[in-house]
């Protein structure tokens, strides 16, 4: 009996030591899924310069993460996806350009996830460029929309390999023909 008593109090400590890195995984996690939200929003706002200081603070959170979140991937994947669509959605808007995978820092699933998630950014950067009467930025942000579909959109796997990207895919989709016809219905009313 003292064996499987000593083996107990070894697994329970084994067990404290595993929920502890849970709960700093699960906080972190839920800091970087905040403070993308936050860059996101600035950006759209047009606040460049804090959203680059979020960017920051979220690049050091990421770094954090990834060192402490071994074997529990499944709950900080949120967390990368948000923190790549964030700095993707950053780069098209700053410099024009999607940021590469590489540049990210995170991993495949979450690297299509998030980019995914930007053309719905973009909708809402393109809706702002014609109620500013812009068409030549919201025909741009529509451009990056289509290159973002029509470069995933081959990626057709079972559920089970990424979950959710089908419906991602599929919301990608009706977002680029809603904005599509905004930008139709626009140059029309201009026109007529």
């Amino acid at each position: 009996m003292d064996g499987l008593a000593e083996d107990i109090e070894n697994v329970g400590s084994h067990l404290v030591k595993k929920q502890e890195n849970f709960d700093k995984v699960a906080k972190l996690s839920r800091d970087i899924i905040r403070n993308s939200g936050k860059m996101i929003t600035m950006l759209h706002n047009g606040k460049i310069a804090d959203a680059s200081q979020i960017g920051s603070q979220l690049h050091d959170e990421i770094i954090e993460l990834k060192r402490i979140d071994a074997g529990m991937e499944y709950y900080s994947l949120q967390a990368y996806q948000e923190y790549a669509e964030a700095m993707i959605f950053s780069s098209i808007k700053n410099d024009g350009a999607i940021l590469r995978m590489q540049d990210t820092g995170v991993s495949e699933d979450a690297y299509i996830l998030g980019l995914l998630d930007v053309v719905g950014e973009l909708k809402r950067e393109i809706f702002e460029a014609l109620r500013e009467r812009k068409i030549d930025l919201a025909n741009k942000f529509f451009d990056k929309m289509k290159d973002i579909y029509d470069t995933t959109r081959s990626l057709r796997f079972a559920e089970a390999t990424l979950q959710g990207l089908r419906k991602k895919q599929d919301v990608a989709r009706i977002q680029i023909e809603n904005a599509g016809n905004e930008i139709l219905y626009f140059n029309a009313a201009k026109q007529g």
